[in-house]
């Protein structure tokens, strides 16, 4: 998400854009049907702040929206966007064990970024970095969520290819459809062997569900590549805010991960203002899921979403997030539990955000199935 906190002018013209979309038929998807309880515990390890205003290669850190490992203890992460200054991704060096992130042995957290890969030709005018995938050959694939787009990016930050996007997710304001402001391709994860790759619009696109939908649950959806070629999609459904405020609120998808025994586990945050922020983790399970990659809107479709549990809820750890988008898989722990790493946008806003890293322990007893 390129800023949580909108300008009122900003909020004033996407309301006068959307009332123009044609949304005859709409009415707000239920809840949808919990899956059977998928086995698994979370509980949280630990987390480590970056500190503020650090400079790396002449470039500040900060807007971490997207994570991804790389090696033993290095990490990639995607800048959301700072203003005119170029696209980039972060090398960081950090280890997690059973008490959570840390600096490596010798290091101070703000060691923590070592060297910045600029993205040539990209900066905050043109690209809005939100989803990061390492591929089997060591390219990066990184999502912008404003056209949206995702492309293929060398070692030595070159566009390698773009790849096709389906035109029903193509932001049109004139035509009132496609991705609205802010609400593109949020989410990117690539399976190990690279076949498999996922990626969804954060908020609903303008064709199904009008804008006030973003407050209730409302339909996104998650888009399946098979060998990067757009496949099959399905629809996820957002939980609704709960509590509002006057201000500014929003609620999203924000990141998925791949499960090996099958199905997703999706990380949805929300921001009230007055309120902050709120994130939680799902599990999410195809199974029975309508592929829905022929209907051009969800206006008055019938459709079977997928289906989900929640696994974890910040809100009852005591531990207090910021804006969390990124998440991955970290390393294993000594008993064979996967950890799962998220990481905060700051917005650059470092009086009043943090950059997190934040550990969570994966405690799963399945043996296979979604």
């Amino acid at each position: 998400m390129r800023r949580i906190l909108w300008h009122a002018a900003a909020l004033s013209l996407v309301a006068l854009l959307s009332n123009c979309v044609p949304n005859r038929g709409w009415r707000a998807p239920t809840p949808a049907v919990p899956g059977p309880a998928p086995g698994y515990a979370v509980s949280l390890l630990g987390s480590l702040v970056i500190p503020p205003n650090l400079v790396v290669d002449g470039l500040n850190v900060g807007g971490l929206s997207a994570l991804v490992r790389t090696g033993e203890d290095t990490w990639r992460a995607l800048v959301d966007n700072e203003e005119d200054t170029p696209a980039r991704v972060f090398e960081l060096r950090f280890r997690v064990t059973e008490r959570g992130p840390a600096p490596l042995a010798g290091d101070k957290p703000s060691g923590v970024p070592r060297s910045v890969l600029r993205l040539a030709g990209l900066d905050g005018r043109n690209f809005d970095g939100e989803g990061l995938a390492l591929t089997p050959q060591g390219t990066l694939l990184v999502s912008s969520e404003t056209e949206p787009s995702i492309r293929e990016i060398s070692a030595t930050g070159e566009t390698l290819r773009r790849l096709p996007v389906p035109e029903l997710f193509l932001s049109d304001k004139l035509a009132g459809r496609g991705a609205r402001v802010n609400g593109g391709f949020e989410a990117l994860v690539l399976s190990p062997d690279g076949k498999t790759l996922w990626t969804a619009n954060e908020t609903a696109l303008a064709q199904d569900a009008p804008d006030e939908a973003r407050f209730a649950t409302h339909p996104i959806r998650l888009l399946r590549y098979d060998s990067y070629t757009p496949a099959a999609q399905y629809v996820y459904v957002v939980e609704p805010i709960r509590r509002r405020g006057p201000g500014f609120s929003v609620r999203g998808l924000v990141d998925l991960v791949i499960l090996p025994e099958g199905g997703l586990l999706a990380l949805e945050r929300e921001y009230v203002e007055g309120f902050g922020m709120k994130v939680q983790l799902f599990h999410v399970s195809l199974d029975g899921a309508t592929d829905v990659s022929g209907m051009e809107s969800l206006a008055g479709q019938t459709y079977t979403p997928v289906r989900k549990t929640l696994l974890y809820d910040f809100a009852r750890s005591g531990f207090v997030p910021d804006n969390l988008e990124g998440m991955t898989f970290g390393p294993a722990l000594p008993d064979g539990d996967r950890t799962l790493v998220l990481v905060s946008d700051d917005n650059f806003k470092a009086l009043v955000q943090q950059t997190q890293i934040v550990a969570l322990r994966l405690h799963s007893d399945v043996r296979g199935g979604s």
